[in-house]
């Protein structure tokens, strides 16, 4: 079976249309979210206790009182309904490596869960985030402070893979997933030539750094069937080209039930 570690799924219909997409492939799914504590996060509570099959991990706004969303937040970590927090520097202009993230990473820390990191390219048709908040260089730095927080950096860094590979190669406490890449194209010709040139961007980088095939995951973005990001299927197909039998099973579930329900 699959933990897809990286999902957007915010409602009723989101879920089924989710699960029917996944073809009984997906055990678990991971829904991360994009907006700051808010009542926004008690629904997306309500919507996993109603689905147990979902997991919900929460962002936190950090031009605002950090604290006090920490504290809301230790309170969900207490109950079990939460499962790491995600953040996002290209969107709100902070370096991952910033003194703010501290007090978040020793919250994830005391909990045993990850500390996500949204890395690499933006999604921003307002046009206002900054891809040099998002470099993910910059995890580096927190990550050698904080050696006993796990991070997770999403989106293998895409396009920075090898930067990313680096990262993760180096640092034991830093993670990764395949989420994000492979989204929706105008034709099948254009499918194709995707997911090949994806594929051979992470066999060039497990090439230099085999060591951290046991340190990506399973992810796949789907934000929705009306958004570019819905595809399940050729993420699966992806880690079954690349991956082992025995090495499929830690990127589809072990490395994931380790970090995130361990």
């Amino acid at each position: 079976m699959i933990i897809d570690i990286h999902t957007h799924i915010y409602s009723e219909k989101d879920y089924k249309d989710y699960f029917k997409r996944a073809k009984n492939q997906v055990a678990k799914a991971i829904v991360l979210d994009y907006k700051p504590v808010s009542p926004g996060l008690a629904q997306l509570i309500k919507l996993s206790r109603q689905n147990p099959n979902i997991f919900i991990v929460p962002t936190i706004e950090m031009n605002k009182n950090i604290s006090s969303q920490l504290k809301i937040l230790e309170k969900y970590f207490q109950q079990k309904q939460i499962y790491g927090i995600k953040l996002y520097p290209g969107y709100e202009y902070f370096y991952p490596s910033d003194k703010k993230v501290w007090p978040i990473a020793r919250l994830c820390l005391k909990y045993n869960k990850p500390l996500i990191f949204h890395s690499g390219d933006v999604y921003d048709p307002a046009g206002g985030a900054l891809l040099k908040y998002a470099q993910p260089i910059h995890i580096d730095e927190l990550a050698v402070k904080m050696t006993q927080c796990k991070i997770v950096i999403s989106h293998f860094g895409f396009p920075r893979f090898m930067e990313t590979a680096n990262i993760v190669s180096k640092n034991d406490n830093v993670y990764t997933d395949i989420s994000g890449t492979i989204d929706e194209t105008s034709n099948q010709k254009e499918a194709v030539s995707l997911l090949s040139q994806y594929r051979n961007d992470l066999l060039r980088v497990l090439n230099y750094f085999p060591n951290i095939k046991s340190k990506i995951m399973f992810g796949t973005d789907y934000g929705g069937e009306g958004t570019p990001l819905y595809q399940i299927q050729p993420y699966i197909n992806l880690v079954k080209q690349i991956f082992t039998a025995k090495e499929q099973r830690t990127v589809f579930y072990d490395l994931a039930e380790q970090i995130y329900f361990g």
